[in-house]
This record gives C-alpha cells, structure tokens and sequence, in this order.
C-alpha cells in the first residue's frame, strides 16, 4: 500500500527543476527577441542618411554652395544650388549624393516645423518647373530644422532622423525623445 501512494505525485526537487527550466528558456527567448528583433534594415538606412546629409553639410561648407534633400515616399536625391541659373540642379556627379531608393516595404514620411509634408514623386523637373528641395542645408552648415520618418508598413517600427537648425543630425528610434 505503501508503494502505490508514493507513485501518485511530484516531489518538491521536480518540480523546481521545470520551474528553472522554463525561466531559463524564457530569459533566452526575451533576450533573443531583444537581440534580433530590431529592424536592422530599416536602422541602416536611417543611419545611411544620417551620414550622407552629415557630408552634405561638408560639401556645402567647403563649396560654399547650398545643397538640398528632395524626398518621397520611396526615396531621396541631392540638389545642388546653382547661383548663375539661380536654379537647383540634381547631384550627378557624386557617387555619395546619388539618388536613393528604399528598401521594399519602408516608406518615408517628413516633417518641416512640426507639420507633415504631402510628399509628391519626385521628377527631373521642367524649365518652368525645376526640382525643388524641401530640405536645404546651406553654405554656412545651418539646416532647415526637419524630422524624416521611416516606417515600416504593417509594423509600428520608425526611425526619425532629425536634423537641427546648427547642422547637427540624429537618428532616433519609435518614442526616443531628441537630444536637447
């Protein structure tokens, strides 16, 4: 009789041993998560614009010339005002201010002052209607303050690369607040 009651049950070590299993799988999962569930595509191509209007701001400075970001949803060039024409002219000769297009399945949002821009395609632009930058960083390093958001359709991911009025930019994830 004896033997068929102590059959019946887990004991006290057994039971903390699945216990401590299951937190050390879970930890693993929270930290893999953690780990691998950023956006890493979406993290370079912030952090890709965030260099290349960083040496923007150097060509402006050194040319003594305003360059300007013109952007759409699915992408973004480089302008270069040209002082003779009075006019901005697409960046064709550098290999670092090419046009770029984002990655399926990002998409671009911008802010000016606090506002959202209605982004139209972007086009090479006509005589009567040449290409216009909604962002200009000028000869003297200054930049039009801007806010471009990346997001990622069917995902509450962002990234926003903001750009300070002294020519500073940075890149800040979903609720990061801005440095001040």
């Amino acid at each position: 009789m004896g033997a068929a009651s102590r059959a019946s049950g887990f004991t006290l070590l057994e039971v903390l041993v699945v216990v401590i299993i299951i937190g050390i799988i879970t930890s693993m999962a929270v930290v893999s998560t953690r780990v691998l569930g950023g956006d890493h595509e979406m993290d370079q191509e912030a952090k890709r614009l965030q260099a290349v209007l960083g040496q923007s701001r150097e060509d402006a400075m050194l040319e003594g010339r305003d360059v300007g970001l013109r952007i759409d949803s699915t992408g973004y060039d480089f302008l270069r005002y040209e002082p003779r024409t009075e006019r901005w002219g697409l960046v064709s000769d550098d290999p670092l201010l090419r046009e770029r297009t984002l990655p399926d399945g990002l998409r671009a949002r911008l802010w000016l002052e606090s506002r959202e821009i209605v982004l139209t395609a972007r086009s090479a632009g006509t005589e009567e209607r040449p290409p216009t930058p909604q962002v200009i960083v000028f000869a003297s390093g200054d930049v039009v303050p801007f806010e471009v958001r990346l997001e990622r359709e069917g995902t509450e991911e962002t990234r926003r690369i903001a750009g300070r009025v002294e020519g500073t930019f940075e890149v800040l994830a979903n609720d990061d607040e801005p440095a001040r």
